[in-house]
């Protein structure tokens, strides 16, 4: 059976998959392989992502970004508004679209060797 194994920062794999706090801010080794359908029905993509929007919302995602611009890091959005809960969702989905860059940013530079 073929696999392929790639080592990363745990952050980049939270739109795909819940990851365990103790993993947090910590490289992962991923493995990716085939696997049979095991009969049950598959979660549909929009419960997925609305268990994502839920679970990475609110003080979770607050306390994130309190934390690393606490440690100097600079967002490309208002993080503030993220902290004090005054984001509108205009603020949200640029901050989404973002993400959606820097993902796919990330994709292809792990995988030309960039």
């Amino acid at each position: 059976m073929e696999a392929v194994v790639q080592v990363m920062e745990a952050e980049v794999l939270i739109p795909l998959m819940e990851i365990p706090p103790a993993m947090l801010h910590k490289r992962v080794e991923v493995t990716v392989r085939p696997v049979e359908n095991s009969g049950q029905p598959e979660e549909n993509i929009a419960e997925k992502i609305a268990k994502f929007r839920i679970k990475y919302q609110g003080e979770t995602l607050r306390e994130y970004v309190k934390q690393k611009s606490a440690e100097g890091i600079v967002f490309d959005f208002d993080a503030q508004k993220v902290i004090d809960g005054a984001e509108t969702d205009e603020d949200r989905q640029y901050r989404y679209r973002l993400g959606k860059q820097a993902w796919a940013q990330h994709i292809r530079e792990t995988s030309t060797g960039e």
